[in-house]
This record gives C-alpha cells, structure tokens and sequence, in this order.
C-alpha cells in the first residue's frame, strides 16, 4: 500500500473519530441543557419551601432551649437534692395533668424530662378533637402552665408550636403534612439534578469544589451556590428524606419492607383476642412492667393505646451501652395483660431497613451526634436561604440581560 493510500486511510478514521465526538458532545449538550432547565424550573416552584424548611429547621434545632429562655416559669423547675430519685410516682404525675385538663379528655402521650431541670409534658386529647399540652413538675407533681389548641388550628398562638406547625404543615393542617411531604420529595429531587448539572464533564474538578479568584459578581454568585450545594448537599439529602418520612411514612415503609423484607411496621396493636370485659392495666403499672424488665436509661415517653387494640409504648433514653449515637428502648406492653410485646433498640434489629428507619429522627434532629450533628443540621438550615437566593438571583440577572438583549435591536 503507498503511503498516499496510508495517510488517505488514517484521515478518514481520523475524521470518522472527530465526527462520532461531536455528534457525542451534542448529545451532551443536549441533556445538559434539561438537566439545567429541570434543575431551573424546580428551584423557582419549590425552591423557597427550601428557605421555609432550612430556617425554621435551625431554629427547632434548639427548640426546647428557646423555649424554656421565653418561658422559664413554666418550662423549668428547681431540682431538689435528690435529683431524678425524687421523680414522683408517674400515677400521681398523670392524675394532676388530668386535674387541669378539660372535661372528657384522655392522655394520649406523655413525654419525660431530657434534663433535670425541666417538667413533664402529658398531651391530653378532648372529644372534639382540641388538646392540651400540660405541663408538670415532676419532682412534686405540681402543674406548671397549660397550653390548649384548636382542632383544626393551623397557626398556634404560642411562638415556637408556630415555628414548628410552619415547619412541619406549612400552616395549612393535615393537607399541608401531605403537602410538605411532597415538596421535601421534589428538592430532593432538585438536589439531584443539581448535582448532575455540576458534574465537570470537562474534567476541570479542582475548580468545581472551589470559589474561584478574582472574584466577580456573577460568578461568586454561581461558586457560592454550587459549592455550598455540593459540600451540604448530603446532609440537606438525610435532612430532606427524613423529614418526607416523618410526614408520609408509607411509601417509605413500603419500599423499605421490599428491599429489605425482615422490616417490622409500627408495633401498635395487641392480640386480636381480647376477652369480654377486660379492664387495662393504668399508665404506671405499664412504666413498672417495662422497667422490670429493662430498668436501664431514664424514662423518656409513654403512649397510650389509642383504641382497644392499642398498645403502651415505653420509651427510655440514655441506656448504657446500647449505641453510641441513639440509645433508646421502646417497649411495647399489652395494656390488658401487662405482656411485653415487642421490643425496638439498636440490639434488636432485625434488618438493615430496620436501622434505617430508626436512624431517620435521630438524624432529622441532628440529637444522634450530640451538639456537633445539631450544629450540622443547624448550618444546613441556615445555608438553604444562601443556596435559594444565590440561585434565583443567577437566574434573573440572566432573564434582565435577556431582555435587554431583546430590546436593544428595536431601540
């Protein structure tokens, strides 16, 4: 073969190889230009639910610290030289709550003191629907304050319970549980596309996770945006799952139970038999039967059967050598029989979808790391603000020279 034949040859593999990468780049930039226009338009519908979420997310970090400094009188008490062994029997704690209750109102949950100085809070549910948070000493079984709300209030008159109904239900009630389920899902979602439109397809990564020099007003805005994106990006992820969880935990439970099928659901009913006439055992005797059983930790929580296949559910914090991030016990106690039936911790887990449901509050809270992963969630919170604003405002600085662009030609 001549070397005419040769160099013909090498030329047009050589033009074939130069064909088949630009019709690659086109395609790139093709799907690139959607993953920027699905990132785009998801940051301008859901995008400022991010700033709701993150803000008040922050300040629930420490809502019971925030609260008790607004209200002290009624959050906190003086601790007696005994300490928590000079707690009251839960019975009497229980009888003065429902001495201060409104008629016909029944406990459905009762949460313990997370430190020595502050009171116990009993949740009492009237027939209508309304409730009441009250709140007692536990060193003297004394009520401390008393907090009602409506049946369908959606905005709580009291600061931080308005905080938190925002948070949680975007003040539209049982609609917005939904509602901010659905939204939590869709910025995962954006997170994801964010990620993708990052993605240095150029190969340039040192720049990627850097805020570039010198610096120039739109593209501190984009290097503010994409790289507190990408170093919170899976902490604002966990925060975001967990929360879609809390609110609609179904889908999540469903998928759970597929991928991994040893996954118990809630443990929130007894035996189908019950005999004719029985009478349930009292709130304490179910605190008692528990902590004969398990007696380490301090007792954190107790919900009351809500119907009469229902179950108590003791909880206790704080077990030694349980977990070091998450140390808690639910018991769950038969409330005719006073029989354990089932038991959560990390030491009875049966699946990995078990430990990954458990997981979702304790990392929502940021409580599962201590001060430094209530910290992170905090930081998180406040960054989402930062990673809106510095979005929206690429976006319409772009929009503004579009239009001036548009208008220049006819001027």
């Amino acid at each position: 073969m001549s070397d005419r034949a040769v160099t013909s040859s090498s030329v047009s593999v050589a033009s074939r190889e130069v064909a088949q990468a630009s019709v690659r780049n086109r395609r790139v930039r093709v799907w690139r230009t959607w993953w920027v226009r699905a990132h785009l338009y998801l940051g301008l519908t859901v995008g400022a639910l991010l700033v709701v979420f993150g803000l008040t997310g922050s300040i629930l970090v420490f809502f019971q610290e925030i609260d008790e400094w607004l209200n002290p009188a009624v959050l906190t008490v003086d601790v007696p030289v005994s300490g928590r062994d000079g707690y009251r029997p839960i019975g009497e704690i229980l009888a003065a709550a429902e001495q201060a209750a409104a008629p016909e109102s029944r406990i459905t949950q009762v949460y313990g003191a997370t430190t020595r100085e502050r009171v116990m809070a009993v949740y009492m549910e009237q027939p209508t629907k309304a409730w009441q948070r009250i709140f007692v000493d536990p060193y003297r079984a004394r009520v401390t304050g008393v907090r009602s709300y409506g049946a369908d209030e959606w905005i709580p008159r009291y600061l931080m319970d308005a905080v938190f109904a925002l948070h949680y239900q975007l003040f539209a009630g049982v609609t917005g549980v939904t509602l901010a389920a659905i939204a939590a899902w869709l910025l995962i979602l954006s997170l994801f596309t964010g990620v993708i439109v990052w993605w240095p397809v150029n190969g340039q990564w040192r720049q990627a996770f850097v805020i570039r020099r010198p610096f120039a007003s739109f593209r501190l805005l984009f290097d503010l945006h994409k790289t507190l994106s990408l170093y919170l990006c899976l902490a604002i992820g966990a925060l975001l799952l967990s929360g879609a969880y809390m609110n609609w935990a179904e889908p999540i439970l469903w998928v759970t139970q597929i991928l991994s099928p040893a996954t118990r659901g809630p443990a929130q009913s007894s035996p189908p038999a019950v005999m004719d006439g029985a009478h349930p055992i009292s709130p304490q005797r179910a605190v008692e039967l528990a902590a004969a059983r398990y007696p380490e930790g301090r007792l954190s929580s107790i919900a009351m059967p809500g119907d009469a296949s229902g179950v108590y559910q003791v909880g206790r914090q704080g077990v030694p050598g349980l977990s070091a991030f998450w140390s808690e016990r639910i018991v769950s106690v038969d409330q005719y029989s006073g029989a354990i039936l089932d038991v959560r911790a990390p030491d009875t887990r049966r699946s990995a979808g078990e430990t990954f449901l458990d997981w979702q509050w304790p990392l929502h809270s940021g409580q599962a790391f201590g001060m430094p992963g209530r910290l992170l969630v905090c930081a998180s919170g406040l960054a989402c603000p930062v990673i809106y604003a510095t979005g929206f405002l690429m976006w319409w600085r772009k929009r503004r020279g579009r239009v001036r662009r548009s208008v220049a030609p006819a001027s």
